[in-house]
């Protein structure tokens, strides 16, 4: 997640994986912004990603375009853990790797708008 280019291209795959995986049925009733802010580049400035949900349908957007109803900040390693199963965001919000501001119900709810990934047997 250091070098530029790498950290463009994970993060790109991740949030590309995220849109594919929207439960379309689960945000039926949904109609909220959620921001990721990615933090840990060089220059100090996130990464900021908008999935906005509307009547069943979602869309992941670059930047900040509009206002969000939650905003989800953490580091970019700490954000490749949580995406790929390797780390739990309740924990992680507990002992402060994963910060969010605003709605709380909507962050209890945003892991039944995804089909997570099968577990694989090692």
């Amino acid at each position: 997640m250091r070098g530029p280019l790498r950290r463009r291209a994970l993060l790109g795959l991740i949030f590309s994986a995220m849109h594919r995986s929207v439960r379309r049925k689960a945000m039926e009733r949904e109609n909220a912004t959620v921001e990721w802010r990615i933090t840990g580049r060089p220059d100090n400035r996130p990464d900021v990603r908008q999935l906005v949900v509307g009547d069943g349908r979602a869309l992941m957007l670059d930047g900040e375009p509009g206002e969000a109803d939650l905003t989800i900040t953490m580091d970019g390693v700490d954000f490749l853990l949580l995406a790929t199963g390797g780390a739990n965001g309740p924990a992680m919000f507990v002992s402060g790797d994963l910060q969010i501001d605003g709605d709380p119900w909507l962050a209890a709810r945003l892991p039944k708008f995804f089909v997570l990934p099968a577990a694989t047997k090692g």
